[in-house]
């Protein structure tokens, strides 16, 4: 079968980072050796979590699972201030009572950096800080934690919801949907004097998210590769679903050849919390039906 592979799959470059960081740190079962803690998932991709536990490193959901000595890791999604001011008085603590300071080791993307700053930055100008997102996501949570009074917002209903202002200032989740975020936009400016729009949706996103578009409309199935609870690879599997039957899968294992019984040409994206090996295992069986 003709396999039709996405340019943009994969790691992406915060990501790739973000692993490059856990990796140098802790080292293929070098991690055992030493405390190595993941504050949350690293990313969104539950074999890529696995991978890293075969490592020894232990993911932890509170500060308080720290041992006494070691290294924490933050997740590329990031964190509010205030993880960072618990993790400050956390390590002063280790540092008196055993004379070793307990490492800090910030993975957080580039990119949600960015937009940490510039939520912070619009507030400090006195506009109320919109983050259209996920309002449960670790990136949405983090962010809007650099603000005082900043709302989430999910969709165009939320966005109605939502009193009139004077001065309201609009970012986003990195991954969130394009579409979504401009119509809660057009929504917003309506209610407000002094509108403030910056465009913080991954660059990457977006060029992965119009590549995916343009092979589904030359294919007769899409296969989308990634965790199901990754935001960048739903939306790629919606984007998908619109033109062509789209299955998203995390592994090989979910593959069924009952899909591509009159399927000439399949195309293969894939979210950028995908790992290599696993879209290489996809690639693979593909080509063999």
């Amino acid at each position: 079968m003709n396999v039709v592979c996405a340019k943009y799959m994969g790691f992406c470059p915060g990501v790739k980072r973000a692993w490059s960081l856990v990796s140098r740190e802790a080292g293929s079962g070098f991690a055992r050796k030493k405390n190595v803690y993941l504050l949350g998932e690293l990313i969104h991709n539950k074999q890529a979590i696995e991978k890293l536990g075969e490592w020894g490193i232990k993911t932890i959901n509170s500060l308080d699972e720290v041992g006494d000595k070691g290294i924490v890791m933050i997740r590329a999604h990031g964190e509010p201030p205030q993880t960072f001011q618990k993790l400050k008085k956390l390590s002063k603590l280790v540092f008196r009572k055993f004379k070793i300071k307990l490492k800090v080791v910030d993975t957080t993307c580039p990119s949600v950096a960015r937009v940490q700053k510039l939520a912070n930055q619009l507030e400090k100008e006195g506009y109320q800080v919109v983050l259209c997102g996920e309002k449960d996501h670790p990136e949405a949570i983090a962010t809007i934690g650099h603000t005082k009074r900043g709302i989430i917002v999910g969709s165009p209903q939320e966005a109605r919801k939502i009193t009139s202002g004077k001065r309201v200032g609009i970012i986003s989740q990195t991954t969130f949907s394009p579409i979504v975020f401009q119509k809660i936009c057009q929504l917003l400016k309506k209610k407000s004097s002094d509108f403030k729009s910056l465009g913080t949706i991954c660059n990457i996103t977006q060029m992965a998210q119009k590549e995916a578009q343009k092979m589904a409309k030359k294919v007769d199935l899409m296969i989308v590769v990634g965790g199901k609870h990754s935001s960048n690879t739903k939306r790629l599997a919606e984007v998908c679903r619109k033109i062509v039957p789209t299955h998203h899968i995390e592994t090989a294992q979910e593959l069924k050849k009952n899909w591509f019984k009159e399927v000439k040409k399949v195309g293969l994206t894939a979210g950028a919390s995908t790992p290599d090996w696993i879209i290489k295992e996809v690639n693979q069986w593909l080509e063999l039906v």
